[in-house]
């Protein structure tokens, strides 16, 4: 069995978001995601991340050590 390093794929995550590299969302993210307390899926967690950049055009995620 591999061991998966959990630091790793935060940062993938955070890669994929950064790029915006929504075909590859699927995955970090389950399709049955929840996000304050409400059942939003997949397209719903995207469509969420798609308007943020939109509306935030220089919207960065940074990892601080």
């Amino acid at each position: 069995m591999d061991k998966t390093n959990l630091s790793d794929v935060y940062r993938d995550y955070i890669a994929c978001l950064n790029k915006q590299d929504w075909s590859n969302l699927e995955r970090f993210v389950d399709d049955e995601v929840h996000y304050n307390g409400r059942q939003i899926g997949i397209s719903g967690y995207r469509e969420m991340l798609e308007r943020d950049f939109y509306e935030i055009p220089d919207l960065h995620f940074d990892i601080q050590c």
